[in-house]
């Protein structure tokens, strides 16, 4: 059985009870934007209640990725590991763990289980994915003026890079919570926080650079912070071979990827990067966070370059790309008071083409475009 909805949407498809269908490449880059927009103004929503008002932006985001089917280059993957989770036991999982598995996603692949629906799988990843970031951007970046964006961005990108690479994209967003502890100088606190990442993807490990290097650089020379970041860029070119030397050939596999076609964001990256640094003593003026977070963007857009020839690099760099969900909005005061809404336009349009470009219109499966759903 068929029927068309509105405009928007190809057939959906009703078997055996399920509901299943596609928006069309309009309709679904509409959907996503209407869908990540709709969290932004949730986060304007003014209440006491910190928990209703992160449930209120959280909810659009999560219904996008509960029903979604295909979408994610590793979606199979993530199915097929909550299917094989029936066949294990609580037991099985910590006797077979070896050093840099991603343990605490094991373990809540197993819990979720429980529920007996791949649905309500994904929407437990989905919450994991946002809960942590979220509430680090609603407590910390509470500016009205950029906090709707900011939210819309980290949507359109640490988010829904967790539906391709949903472990790293947990870890990701540990971290993004992490940076409380790296401003308020809570070594500890931020220590724990890679930890609980390096439980879902054992990379994390290098985000603890952030506090020992790079959040150290805003009083030093350019020279020093230079050489800083070469050395950042050291410890990652060699992290791949660390890690496999520790873990085994888990990571080889980053190594020997094709990056072919998959670092077409480089160039955007960099020329945001670049504007970052021209404007560096504005958004530093603007807030002393700033000096870090520029710090990261330009670790995150070599790591970029580095991507040419290495998809480990380009994996890495996510971690530090981050930064830019902040420094974006920001640059609405760079523009005069009669041209911030040109301003943001433009920051849509920029966000909405590195989506586009990192995942171009897919001909069969697994793409973002066109949203493929299904509802039971």
């Amino acid at each position: 059985m068929t029927f068309f909805p509105n405009n928007l949407t190809e057939p959906i498809n009703i078997k055996g009870g399920q509901w299943m269908g596609q928006l069309s490449a309009v309709g679904s880059i509409l959907f996503y934007i209407g869908t990540f927009g709709l969290s932004g103004l949730m986060s304007k929503v003014k209440m006491q209640n910190r928990l209703v008002k992160l449930l209120l932006v959280i909810i659009p985001p999560v219904f996008l990725a509960t029903f979604r089917y295909n979408i994610g280059y590793d979606y199979g993957s993530y199915i097929w590991a909550y299917n094989n989770a029936f066949d294990m036991t609580y037991e099985s999982i910590l006797a077979g763990y070896e050093a840099g598995d991603p343990i605490a996603y094991y373990l809540i692949t197993k819990i979720a289980t429980v529920f007996n629906s791949d649905r309500a799988y994904l929407m437990i990843l989905a919450i994991l994915s946002l809960i942590p970031g979220v509430s680090y951007i609603l407590r910390e970046w509470d500016d009205m003026d950029t906090q709707p964006m900011i939210i819309f961005i980290y949507m359109f990108s640490p988010f829904i890079f967790s539906f391709s690479a949903c472990k790293q994209g947990i870890a990701l967003s540990i971290l993004m919570f992490s940076l409380k502890y790296v401003y308020d100088r809570k070594p500890i606190k931020f220590a724990l926080c890679v930890g609980v990442a390096f439980l879902f993807h054992s990379t994390a490990i290098v985000f603890l650079s952030v506090y020992f290097f790079l959040n150290n650089v805003g009083h030093l020379s350019t020279l020093k912070k230079v050489l800083i970041v070469v050395g950042c860029l050291f410890v990652i070119m060699n992290l791949q071979w660390i890690l496999g030397n520790v873990m085994g050939g888990r990571y080889e596999a980053y190594a020997m990827d094709s990056v072919e076609g998959r670092n077409r964001t480089f160039w955007l990256y960099t020329l945001i990067a670049f504007i970052f640094l021209l404007f560096r003593k504005k958004l530093v003026a603007i807030d002393k966070r700033n000096e870090l977070l520029i710090m990261m963007m330009v670790v995150g857009a070599i790591c970029q370059f580095l991507g040419f020839s290495n998809a480990f690099a380009k994996r890495i760099g996510e971690y530090f790309l981050m930064a830019q969900v902040f420094l974006i909005p920001q640059c609405i005061y760079l523009f005069t008071e009669n041209s911030k809404k040109l301003a943001n336009l433009l920051i849509v349009v920029y966000i909405v083409a590195i989506f586009l470009i990192a995942n171009p219109i897919a001909s069969s499966g697994m793409g973002f475009v066109p949203y493929q759903f299904k509802f039971w």
